[in-house]
């Protein structure tokens, strides 16, 4: 889809969704977005993107049991081990293991509460970092950085075990070209939602459901201050759609890893935005303000959004 249907600059002329979706939420309660440039156009989000690597400008994720009993079933505690941009790693820990593909995997209590040792999810002593790992304020103030609540078993490279994998059909979306490329893509995931056959992912590998069409985004930043939105299908790895591939698998990154790690997690329903993750909508300093000025970042970048649909975060 070409780029003269786009806006070309920010709160003008975006690209509406191709079927003519509803801007509405399904329960009818989104709230609608106020005219204004996002104060993300300090940094020039109607401009082309610098070109990044984003398996090293982002966090990679590499999921760890802390052991396997002889049946290779990993232990009831684990690890998130966090590659952050720089090289330098931080780890959560998981507290609690089930081999549930659609509710279960490793949970992680306290996703937030990062450390320097691995050991210390594994009966050591607690190491917690200094400073926890953050991203400079351009998006609507927001700088910490968030892990998931859970991370399913067909979300790592084996079930408990191994890089957090990459959403096959993902779009990164940080100015007007991956706005284009999104809305092509999303003609093909409505065409697929309703065929009921499996689709191979953006490399031609792999056979993936779609079961209905969810559309998940994630909000990362690079360190040069760089806001991207990585936003994907959540499709199922079988034709039941119980073992499907949610936030934490959207990271941008093609050789894996995922996101450890998101500013924000939501979903796209029609012209809404809103901030339903399971995974990663835990943290108090998320406000409607905040999801307001996430959809003037969809709007900026050329994917015309009219509303919001916030929830609180999860205590």
């Amino acid at each position: 889809m070409g780029l003269g249907l786009l806006g070309l600059g920010c709160g003008g002329g975006a690209m509406n969704d191709p079927d003519g979706g509803s801007s509405a939420a399904p329960d009818g309660s989104a709230d609608s977005i106020s005219p204004g440039a996002s104060e993300t156009q300090a940094w020039g989000c109607d401009l082309p993107a610098p070109a990044v690597d984003l398996c090293t400008a982002a966090p990679t994720g590499t999921v760890v049991a802390c052991s396997h009993d002889a049946k290779g079933t990993p232990s009831q505690d684990g690890y998130l081990d966090i590659t952050l941009p720089g090289g330098s790693h931080v780890y959560t820990c998981a507290t609690s293991w089930t081999s549930d593909t659609k509710g279960g995997g490793y949970y992680f209590n306290a996703p937030d509460a990062f450390m320097s040792d691995p050991m210390s999810c594994c009966g050591g002593a607690a190491t917690p970092v200094e400073s926890p790992p953050t991203v400079m304020p351009v998006v609507a103030g927001m700088k910490a950085l968030h892990g998931p609540l859970e991370i399913k078993p067909q979300e790592s490279a084996k079930p408990g075990a191994g890089l957090l994998r990459r959403n096959p059909f993902e779009v990164v979306v940080r100015d007007h070209d991956g706005a284009a490329a999104y809305m092509a893509a999303l003609a093909n995931w409505q065409a697929w939602s309703t065929d009921g056959m499996a689709h191979p992912g953006n490399d031609g590998t792999g056979k993936y459901y779609f079961v209905g069409l969810g559309v998940n985004f994630v909000l990362i930043e690079t360190p040069d201050g760089h806001p991207a939105l990585v936003i994907g299908p959540e499709v199922s790895t079988t034709s039941s759609g119980k073992s499907p591939l949610g936030h934490p698998t959207l990271g941008g990154c093609a050789a894996g890893g995922g996101a450890p790690l998101a500013l924000m997690g939501g979903e796209i329903v029609g012209q809404i935005i809103d901030n339903h993750s399971g995974r990663f909508n835990h943290d108090p300093t998320e406000t409607a303000a905040t999801l307001a000025e996430v959809a003037k970042l969809f709007n900026c970048y050329g994917i015309s959004i009219t509303g919001t649909d916030y929830q609180a975060p999860k205590p």
